[in-house]
């Protein structure tokens, strides 16, 4: 898999994460690839939503907030 797949898979995956959150729009950030996975970073408000995509096209949304308490 090459990384506009990739990139496109995580996408469609995220639209699907956000069909009933409030995700709002989000912006592509990075990809990267680690090993056999692509790690795809998409950034809405308030938050950092990373994206894992497998060989296998299979995906696994995380979020993760930009505004930790301390």
């Amino acid at each position: 898999m090459r990384q506009r797949e990739a990139e496109s898979r995580a996408s469609r995956s995220l639209q699907t994460f956000c069909q009933n959150k409030a995700c709002g729009p989000a912006r592509l950030v990075k990809t990267e690839k680690i090993k056999n996975r692509w790690l795809v970073d998409f950034e809405p408000l308030g938050g950092l939503y990373t994206v894992a995509v497998d060989p296998g096209g299979n995906t696994d949304v995380s979020v993760w907030d930009k505004n930790p308490v301390r």
